[in-house]
């Protein structure tokens, strides 16, 4: 397959990695000298010029592509460049740039002008916080096998009853499996004998919301406790943050520097308390109220700004901090740090735009933790090497575990004497070296 990416920034060296990892062939088109140059490291075809130019495009044989990914930051550039590829009958994904032009995080408005699905990093940005904030222990999530799972991942409290607990002694719910544990940083394949250890994050695939209740019971929560949050940042993506938190019934209150963005904010917002202050004065936070405060959210156009408000919050107890971050190379770093989740729109949106190509024409893997782990969706073929034998015999890499099975219309959540069969939709977590013996096998 043939994936063209116009932008080679976080977002199109995100996709470009994802996609070449798979085998497909891609290539990166940028106008910057200096990221052309980054994208050269990800061994891609790079070229360097204006992605929306007619001339650049016929040369790149547009019409023989599969798939055509706009990302640069110029919404005229994206959309002008998926309207040609759609003329050459490719998939095309646009990102757009700016809440004035979309409305939803996903959007197909846009179909009649050549692109497929719009992709608003701003509003995927705030939809994922909102929901961090809102759902205890909840970390991120993911949908896989067509919506009919979900890939959750949980962090574990000081109060869970899976603290200290050896894997094979833990009674998870019926409809749940764990994928993998982080821990400082690390992707660790979970066996029986692995202990839980607080702070550890567990990924893990659930059936439904019943199980993820019953998760969320499991690791110290029954029920949301968020009932204050800041958000410091009255930004795009801090005010909308703040009106889904208000519409799930969420008091909100808002720090900004900047007294033009504090009113724009106002004319936006009913029932959210908006001062203008520096979020970096321990005072400013005490005032207003940090030590009553469930949840914090920096979303100012400063990284620095959010890591440094994030942690001063941790300081006074704030049980959950999320950071907006947009170098997805300190990414997990930050995390290691005491910060909930470093949270960054051009990975969502990246992360979005693969999930989107998959119900377009599967491309088949997912990454999560930054591409250490995969979610890999396999189809058993006739005389595939997995065909007929259980899981215990079908000789998967050690670092991998088969999550769920998906036969005609029923999901199975599998067990060592599960049998695979033709046919069947087999969802996996795998580390990012063992993909290829993973894809032998099916």
């Amino acid at each position: 397959m043939k994936v063209i990416i116009v932008g080679a920034g976080e977002v199109g060296r995100e996709l470009a990695e994802s996609i070449r990892r798979k085998g497909h062939d891609v290539i990166v088109v940028d106008k910057s000298k200096r990221a052309c140059r980054k994208a050269r490291a990800l061994d891609v075809k790079v070229v360097q010029g204006n992605g929306a130019s007619p001339e650049l495009l016929n040369s790149l044989d547009i019409k023989g592509s599969d798939y055509f990914f706009t990302v640069t930051n110029e919404n005229e550039t994206n959309i002008v460049a998926c309207s040609m590829a759609k003329y050459a009958e490719c998939k095309t994904m646009a990102r757009i740039n700016g809440l004035e032009y979309i409305s939803r995080p996903v959007s197909r408005k846009f179909n009649q002008i050549g692109v497929d699905f719009a992709v608003s990093p701003e509003l995927l940005i705030a939809k994922k916080i909102a929901n961090i904030i809102t759902v205890p222990s909840a970390i991120d999530k993911n949908l896989s096998l067509g919506g009919k799972l979900d890939i959750v991942e949980f962090k574990v409290l000081s109060n869970s009853k899976v603290k200290g607990k050896r894997i094979k002694n833990i009674d998870f719910p019926k409809n749940v499996n764990l994928g993998a544990i982080i821990r400082d940083n690390e992707v660790l394949v979970p066996h029986g004998n692995d202990a839980i250890e607080e702070d550890d994050t567990l990924v893990v695939m659930v059936e439904n919301k019943k199980a993820e209740n019953k998760m969320l019971k499991l690791l110290g929560k029954s029920k949301s406790s968020v009932d204050n949050v800041i958000v410091v940042g009255a930004t795009p993506v801090g005010i909308n943050v703040a009106k889904k938190l208000r519409n799930r019934g969420v008091r909100v209150k808002i720090i900004d520097e900047s007294q033009k963005r504090g009113r724009i904010a106002a004319e936006k917002l009913k029932n959210v308390e908006i001062l203008t202050a520096d979020a970096r004065d321990k005072q400013v936070l005490i005032e207003e109220g940090i030590l009553r405060t469930d949840a914090l959210a920096a979303t100012s156009n400063s990284e620095e700004y959010n890591v440094l408000v994030s942690l001063l919050a941790k300081v006074y107890g704030v049980e959950k901090t999320v950071a907006i971050v947009r170098e997805l190379g300190v990414k997990s770093l930050i995390e290691t740090v005491g910060i909930d989740l470093a949270a960054s729109p051009e990975l969502e949106t990246a992360k979005t735009m693969l999930r989107l190509a998959r119900e377009l024409d599967p491309l088949k893997a997912i990454p999560i933790h930054g591409g250490d782990l995969y979610i890999l969706e396999m189809v058993v073929e006739e005389d595939s090497p997995v065909e007929g034998k259980t899981l215990a015999q079908s000789k998967l890499p050690p670092e991998s575990i088969v999550g769920a099975i998906k036969r005609d219309d029923k999901t199975i959540i599998p067990h060592g004497e599960e049998e695979f069969q033709e046919e069947d939709r087999v969802l996996l977590f795998v580390k990012k070296e063992e993909i290829n013996a993973v894809e032998d096998l099916f």
